[in-house]
């Protein structure tokens, strides 16, 4: 798996830190968060257990549509991205088994929290999302 050989390559054994649990998820979990809106979800869970580094966390917006689009948006990435998460952009859920970087990847949790409705709007108004 991509995120496992790029945490050997530094040097880090997981079998060494200390695992932390946050209600269903390990930190020993491969987790990967499919279709984030703001990344608030993946943002918490990251601060919660400490470090990211098993988590994947996916958007179908680009980067600057996710700052531009959503509050808390920029504040979250910055979060995953300080505590080493792999943070994907631009990844269509319905198509992710050919996305390379998440073909050969097998994770122990998968979280697809909010699916978007198809309602094309702005999602920043509340009666958008209800």
């Amino acid at each position: 798996m991509a995120m496992e050989e790029a945490r050997t390559e530094m040097g880090v054994d997981q079998e060494e830190e200390e695992e932390k649990w946050v209600t269903h998820y390990s930190s020993k979990h491969q987790i990967l968060l499919v279709g984030e809106g703001d990344f608030s979800y993946s943002s918490s869970l990251a601060s919660s257990s400490g470090s990211a580094s098993n988590v994947c966390a996916t958007s179908l917006d680009s980067e600057n549509d996710v700052i531009n689009n959503y509050k808390n948006g920029k504040s979250n990435l910055e979060i995953l991205k300080k505590r080493d998460a792999t943070i994907l952009h631009g990844v269509d859920a319905t198509k992710m088994k050919n996305h390379d970087d998440l073909k050969k990847c097998r994770f122990d949790r998968i979280i697809f929290n909010f699916p978007h409705s198809g309602f094309h709007g702005d999602e920043r108004e509340y009666w958008v999302i209800l």
